[in-house]
C-alpha cells in the first residue's frame, strides 16, 4: 500500500508539471538566497537577477514581497514552491529556461514570466484574484485551456507577445474580463481572430496592440464593436489589405497606427465612424494616392504620418474638405515621391507647427505655401530644391511664426531676401552652401552652412513623431530636464541607415551610403546605395562611391556584388565571402554555390580540420541577405585532399560536405565493411540470415561430397587397370583450376576499373572457396561469430600458422601410426605390418597437398605486410598532413608500433616463400636423377607432365606467386603492376604454348585456356574506357566479360567429368540389374493373372465340352 501511495504522488506530480517529474535539481540546496542574492528591506525585496542561477536558491525569506529572478538559467520550479510565500506581490522570473508553469500565491498582483520555454500557462492563474498584470510573452504557448483557468477579474494588463497561438476565439481570454491593455505583438502564428474574441472584456479595453502579426490577413468588422472605451489601436506590420470601417467605431479612439501594411482601399468611409483622430499613423503602406475626401467626416487632432509611401501629389482639398476643420499640429510627408506642392494645400491647417517634407523630389516651394498656418519648423532636406526665392507666407512678416528651416542636401543656387523675410527674427536656416552666396537678411536670420554629412537633431515631445522618426533614419533617446521629458532624435550618419530604434552600418559587399538620414524601406533589403556592378566595399560602413573597389579575381564582375565580394563565376569556389574565388579542382570536386564540395565516387577526410565550421561557412554562403553569420563568413583552414575511391559507387557522398559512404561501407575511402556486412573481393555484402547461411554451407558440402564419391567410385572401377587413375586426373586438373582462381581472386579484389553488379557479386563467395584461402572462406561466418573478425594482422597469423600446423598435425599422425604398428608387433610377436607404409604415404600426401594448396595464400598474407604495400595519402590540400595506410586494408595505419612489429615478422617469414618451392625442386631433382621411384606423396607434382618437364610445377608456383606479389604489394592502380603482371602473363602463356609440358591433351588446353583467361582479364581491366562511352554500359560489359572468362575455366574443367558421370550412371551394372529385375517381376505378375491350359481351358471355368451339372 505504501508503494501504491508513493506511485500516485509521483504520478500526480508528473501530470501537474507538464509531464516531467520534479526532483531536487530544481532547488540548489547549497545556495542560500540571501548569500547569492540581494535581500533588502528586511528580506521584503529579494533581487536574484543576473547571477547565473541554474536552480532556485534555498530559503527565500518568507516575508518577501518583491522577488526578482530574471536573467538566469533556472530550468524548473516545483509546482507549489511559491505557495509558502504568502506575502509575495511581485514576481519576475523572465529570461530563464522554464518549461512548465507553477502555482502562485493569491497576493501576487504583478507577474512576469516572459522569454522562457513554457508551453502551458494555466497553473499561473489558479489563484489570480489579486493579480493586475501578467506578462507571458516569448513562450511557445500554442493554446490556452479555458477549462483549467480561474476567473481573474482584476487583471487589467496582459502581454501575449510572441506566443504561438494560431487563433483567438471568445473562450481564449474569457478568464480576464477586466482587461484594458492587451499586447498581442509579434505573434508569428496568429492568423485568425473571431468577431467575438474580445467580447468578454471589450467594454473595459482601452489599448490594443496587434503589431507584427504577419499571418493576420483580416480583422472582422464587429471585433471592436462594443469596445466603447478603446483609445489606442495598433495594427501595424501585418498582412491586412483591407479595413472594415466598423473597426473604428469606438468614440474614444484617438490613436490609430496602420504602419507597414498594404492597405489600398482607403476611402471617405474608412474613418467615417470617428469624429476625430488625435494621432493617425499610415506610414510605409505603399500608398500611391490618398482620397481627397478621406477626412471629410473626421477631424485630425495632432499628428498625421504619411511618410514612406509612394505619394506623388497631395490633393489640394485633402485638409479643406472637412467643414469642422483640423487641429493638426504635426504633418509628416517625408520619404514619398512628391515633386511639387500646390499653393493652398496647407491653408486650412491653422494650428500646424511642424511640417516634414524631407526625402522627396520637390524642386521648388510655391509662393505662400504656409499661409494660414502657425508653422514653426519646416523640414525640406534631401530634395531637389534649387531656388529659395519666394516667401512662404502671404501675410505680413510680423505675423510669421516660422523659426527653423532644415534645407541641407539640396542643390540650392539661390537664396533670396524675399524668402528669408518669411522667417522670424533670430530664426535659423540650415542648408548646403556649395552653390550659393549667402546674404544676410534684414530680419537677421541666421544661415548655417553645413556639409552633406551634417548630423541634425530633432527634439520632440510627441510619441507618434518619435516613432515616425525612428522609422526614417533617426535614433531617438529619451531625455528629461526639470519636470519635463522629451525625445532627442539624431539622424543616422553617412555609411549607415536607420531601422526602427537604431542606426546600422552598411554591410560589406556592394553597398555604401553617402547621405545622412537614410533608412530601410519596405520591400528593400537595406537603406544603402549599390556599388556599380563588379565593385564592392571590403568593410562595413561604406560612405562614398570611392569606397567601392573592383571585385577580386574569379568573380563575376557583370553582377551586383550583393553581400559578398561579387559572386564567383561558374566552376569557381571561395574560402572567404569577401575575397577572391579559386578555380575548382579538376578531379572529384563540385563547386556549385561558391563552395567546394565532394562529388560522388571521391573521398576526403576532415580529421585534421573543423568540419562544423566549414559546414557553417558553406550554409552561410547560401544566405544572400544581411542575416548571414558574420562569424562564419570565411574558412581559414586548409581543405582536405580529394582522393578517388577504389570502388567509385561506394562513395555516395549524399552529404557532399562531410562525404558519406554507401550503406554497408565505412572507413578510409569507404573501403571497409560496416557492422552487419562482410567483405568479398573488394565489396561488402550484407550478412545473410543464419538459415540462408546454413543452406549455403549444406549445398557446398553436398557438392564436395558428390565429387569425392565420384572420384572414389571411379577409382575403384579403375583398380587393376593400367593408365592414369582418376585421382591423378583430378589432382592434375584441380591444380590448374586452383592456380587460376588463386591468381584471379587477388586480381578481382584489387581492380577498381569496374563495380561488380549484384548478379556478379553472388559468385564471389564461391570463388573464395575455390581459392582455398582459409581466412577468406571464414569471412562470411564472421557475421555470426564476432571473434572471427579479420584484418591483415589476423590473416597473417592464420596464414603463417597454417604450414607448421599442417606439418605438426601430419607428423603426429605419422608418429601415432608408427607407434601403433610397433606396439602391435610387440604384443603379437609378429613383424611390423608393412601396411603402415601405405597409411604413412597417405598422410604424407595429405601434408604435401595441404602445403601446396595453401602456399599461395600464405605468401599473399606475407606480401600484404611488406613495406611497399603501405601507401602515403595526403590529408590536406597542402600535403602538410599525411597518413600511411596499408593497401590491403585502409583501416591499418603503417606508422604504428604494432604494424612495424608485424612488418618485421612478415620479412622474417619470407624465407618460406623461397624455401617451400626450393625444397620441392630439390626433392624432384633428386628423384628425377636417381633410380628410385618418386614417392606417392610427391608424385602429384610431376605426374601430369611429360618426361623432362618434372620441374614445371615449380615454375607454375613461381608464376602464381610473382603475379600475386605485384598485385598485393602495388595494387592494380599502379602502372608498374599493370605492365609487370601483363608481361608475366604473356611470358608464361608463350612458354606453355611453346613447350606443351603436359602429356594430357585436354589438360594442356585447359591450362592454356586458364593462362589466356588471366591475360584477357588483366588486359580488359587495364584498357581505360573512352570518353564517348557510357560508364554504366562500360562497367556492365566489362563485368560480363570478366565473369565469363573466369567461369569458362571452371566449366571446361568440370565439363568432361559431368559428361562421364551421366554416361556412367546409364551404363553401370546396378542400373542394368534393376531394369532386368523390374522386367522379370512384371512377367511373373502377368502369368499369375492369366493361365492358359494346353487344352485351351480357362482357369475361370470348365471347358465347354464338360457339362456344367452332373445328372448321373
Amino acid at each position: 500500500m505504501d508503494r501504491l501511495i508513493l506511485f500516485l504522488v509521483i504520478l500526480g506530480s508528473y501530470l501537474h508539471n507538464g509531464g516531467s517529474v520534479v526532483t531536487d535539481e530544481c532547488i540548489a540546496s547549497d545556495l542560500e538566497a540571501c548569500d547569492v542574492c540581494s535581500c533588502l528591506n528586511g528580506g521584503k525585496e529579494v533581487g536574484c537577477e543576473n547571477v547565473n542561477l541554474t536552480a532556485l536558491p534555498a530559503n527565500i525569506p518568507k516575508q518577501v514581497v518583491i522577488l526578482n529572478l530574471k536573467n538566469n538559467r533556472i530550468a524548473c520550479v516545483p509546482r507549489d514552491y511559491f505557495m509558502n510565500l504568502s506575502k509575495l506581490q511581485k514576481l519576475d522570473i523572465s529570461n530563464n529556461n522554464l518549461t512548465a508553469s507553477f502555482l502562485l500565491p493569491k497576493n501576487v498582483n504583478e507577474f512576469i514570466a516572459s522569454n522562457n520555454m513554457i508551453e502551458h500557462v494555466e497553473d499561473f492563474f489558479k489563484f489570480c484574484g489579486n493579480m493586475t498584470s501578467a506578462d507571458l510573452g516569448g513562450n511557445p504557448v500554442r493554446s490556452i485551456s479555458t477549462k483549467e483557468l480561474e476567473i481573474c477579474p482584476n487583471v487589467n494588463e496582459l502581454s501575449l507577445e510572441g506566443l504561438l497561438l494560431e487563433k483567438l476565439n471568445r473562450d481564449t481570454l474569457v478568464a480576464f474580463p477586466g482587461l484594458n491593455r492587451l499586447r498581442m505583438v509579434l505573434m508569428p502564428a496568429l492568423s485568425e481572430i473571431d468577431a467575438d474574441a474580445f467580447t468578454p472584456f471589450c467594454e473595459n479595453l482601452r489599448r490594443l496592440w496587434l503589431r507584427g502579426c504577419k499571418e493576420l490577413t483580416n480583422l472582422p468588422g464587429p471585433l471592436l464593436r462594443n469596445c466603447s472605451n478603446l483609445s489606442v489601436l495598433d495594427i501595424s506590420d501585418t498582412s491586412i489589405t483591407s479595413l472594415d470601417p466598423e473597426l473604428f467605431a469606438s468614440p474614444l479612439l484617438g490613436a490609430i497606427s496602420l504602419n507597414w501594411n498594404h492597405i489600398s482601399d482607403l476611402s471617405k468611409e474608412t474613418f467615417s465612424f470617428l469624429d476625430s483622430i488625435k494621432n493617425l499613423e499610415m506610414s510605409t503602406m505603399g500608398l500611391v494616392d490618398i482620397p481627397s475626401d478621406i477626412f471629410v467626416n473626421t477631424s485630425l487632432g495632432y499628428l498625421l504620418d504619411l511618410a514612406g509611401n509612394n505619394l506623388e501629389t497631395i490633393p489640394l482639398d485633402l485638409f479643406s474638405s472637412n467643414p469642422s476643420g483640423h487641429d493638426l499640429q504635426l504633418l509628416v510627408l517625408s520619404g514619398n515621391k512628391l515633386t511639387a506642392i500646390s499653393p493652398g494645400t496647407f491653408r486650412e491647417l491653422h494650428l500646424l507647427k511642424e511640417l516634414y517634407l524631407d526625402g522627396n523630389t520637390i524642386s521648388q516651394l510655391p509662393q505662400g505655401m504656409l499661409t494660414g498656418t502657425e508653422l514653426q519648423s519646416l523640414y525640406i532636406f534631401h530634395n531637389n530644391i534649387d531656388r529659395l526665392s519666394d516667401s512662404l507666407f502671404d501675410q505680413p512678416p510680423e505675423n510669421n511664426t516660422l523659426t527653423t528651416i532644415f534645407a541641407q542636401s539640396n542643390p540650392i543656387s539661390e537664396l533670396s531676401t524675399t524668402f528669408l523675410s518669411g522667417i522670424v527674427d533670430g530664426g535659423n536656416v540650415v542648408m548646403s552652401c556649395d552653390n550659393v552666396t549667402v546674404r544676410q537678411s534684414v530680419q537677421k536670420v541666421s544661415v548655417e552652412c553645413v556639409p552633406e554629412d551634417f548630423l541634425m537633431e530633432i527634439n520632440t515631445t510627441s510619441v507618434g513623431l518619435r516613432d515616425s522618426l525612428s522609422m526614417r533614419g533617426f535614433v531617438c533617446h529619451y531625455k528629461k530636464e526639470s519636470f519635463f521629458g522629451y525625445s532627442s532624435c539624431m539622424v543616422c550618419s553617412v555609411g549607415t541607415y536607420g531601422v526602427p530604434g537604431y542606426c546600422v552600418k552598411c554591410p560589406k559587399g556592394g553597398f555604401y551610403q553617402d547621405e545622412v538620414g537614410q533608412y530601410s524601406r519596405q520591400g528593400y533589403e537595406n537603406g544603402c546605395k549599390h556599388c556599380n556592378a563588379g565593385n564592392y566595399v571590403p568593410f562595413e560602413g561604406g560612405s562614398s562611391p570611392l569606397d567601392c573597389k573592383v571585385c577580386p579575381d574569379g568573380t563575376d564582375r557583370e553582377r551586383n556584388a550583393s553581400y559578398r565580394a561579387c559572386f564567383c563565376v561558374d566552376n569557381y569556389f571561395r574560402r572567404d565571402r569577401f575575397n577572391s574565388c579559386e578555380l575548382c579542382p579538376p578531379i572529384g570536386a563540385n563547386c556549385s554555390g561558391e563552395a567546394l564540395r565532394i562529388r560522388r565516387g571521391y573521398y576526403w577526410n576532415w580529421a585534421f580540420a573543423d568540419i562544423d565550421r566549414y559546414r557553417n561557412f558553406v550554409e552561410n554562403l547560401a544566405t544572400r541577405n544581411d542575416s548571414y553569420d558574420r562569424s562564419a563568413s570565411s574558412f581559414g583552414q586548409p581543405l582536405p585532399w580529394i582522393h578517388t575511391c577504389p570502388e567509385p559507387l561506394t562513395c555516395e557522398n549524399n552529404d557532399d560536405i562531410l562525404g558519406s559512404c554507401k550503406d554497408g561501407y565505412t572507413g578510409w575511402m569507404c573501403a571497409s565493411c560496416d557492422d552487419g556486412f562482410f567483405a568479398i573481393l573488394g565489396f561488402c555484402r550484407q550478412c545473410p540470415d543464419v538459415l540462408v547461411f546454413v543452406v549455403e554451407i549444406a549445398v557446398i558440402l553436398l557438392i564436395v561430397l558428390f565429387l569425392m564419391i565420384y572420384v572414389v567410385f571411379v577409382h575403384r572401377r579403375q583398380s587393376g587397370q593400367s593408365g592414369r587413375s582418376i585421382v591423378d586426373v583430378a589432382l592434375a586438373r584441380g591444380k590448374i583450376v586452383l592456380g587460376f582462381y588463386q591468381v584471379m581472386g587477388e586480381f578481382w579484389g584489387s581492380i577498381s576499373a569496374i563495380y561488380w553488379q549484384e548478379v556478379f557479386q553472388n559468385v564471389a563467395y564461391l570463388i573464395n572457396i575455390i581459392q582455398l584461402d582459409i581466412s577468406a572462406v571464414l569471412v562470411k561466418p564472421s557475421c555470426f561469430f564476432l571473434f572471427l573478425g579479420f584484418n591483415p594482422y589476423v590473416e597473417f597469423i592464420i596464414g603463417v600458422a597454417t604450414p607448421p600446423t599442417i606439418i605438426i598435425a601430419c607428423g603426429l599422425c605419422l608418429l601415432v601410426n608408427e607407434m601403433k604398428a610397433t606396439l602391435k608387433s610387440y604384443y603379437r610377436k609378429t613383424p611390423i605390418d608393412p601396411a603402415r607404409k601405405c597409411l604413412a604415404n597417405k598422410i604424407l600426401t595429405l601434408m604435401s597437398l595441404g602445403l601446396f594448396v595453401t602456399y599461395p595464400s600464405t605468401c599473399n598474407v606475407i606480401f600484404a605486410l611488406f613495406k611497399p604495400a603501405c601507401v602515403v595519402f595526403p590529408i590536406d590540400e597542402n600535403k602538410a598532413k599525411n597518413v600511411t595506410l596499408l593497401r590491403p586494408d585502409y583501416s591499418i595505419n603503417c606508422s604504428t608500433a604494432t604494424h612495424l612489429s608485424f612488418e618485421t615478422a612478415a620479412y622474417a617469414c619470407s624465407f618460406y616463400v623461397l624455401a617451400f618451392p626450393g625444397i620441392l625442386l630439390c626433392l624432384l631433382l633428386k628423384f628425377s636423377r636417381g633410380t628410385a621411384e618418386c614417392p606417392v606423396w610427391l608424385r602429384f607434382l610431376s605426374e601430369n607432365y611429360r618426361p623432362g618437364f618434372w620441374f614445371w610445377e615449380i615454375i607454375e608456383l613461381v608464376r602464381k606467386v610473382s603475379q600475386t606479389l605485384i598485385i598485393v604489394v602495388y595494387g592494380w592502380d599502379s602502372t608498374l603492376s599493370v605492365i609487370v603482371t601483363l608481361a608475366i602473363a604473356v611470358i608464361f602463356l608463350m612458354l606453355h604454348a611453346s613447350f606443351t609440358p603436359m602429356k594430357d591433351r585436354f589438360e594442356h588446353y585447359l591450362q592454356l585456356a586458364s593462362l589466356w583467361a588471366i591475360f584477357l582479364n588483366m588486359l580488359v581491366a587495364a584498357v581505360p574506357a573512352t570518353n564517348d562511352e557510357d560508364p554504366a554500359d562500360v562497367t556492365n560489359v566489362i563485368g560480363v566479360l570478366l565473369v565469363f572468362l573466369n567461369l569458362v575455366v571452371l566449366g571446361i574443367a568440370l565439363g568432361k567429368p559431368l559428361m562421364l558421370t551421366v554416361k556412367a550412371l546409364v551404363s553401370i551394372k546396378i542400373l542394368k540389374e534393376a531394369t532386368s529385375l523390374i522386367r522379370r517381376r512384371l512377367l511373373e505378375h502377368r502369368s499369375s493373372v492369366l493361365q492358359i491350359n494346353v487344352d485351351g481351358s480357362d482357369v475361370y471355368g470348365p471347358s465347354t465340352s464338360t457339362p456344367l451339372l452332373n445328372t448321373q
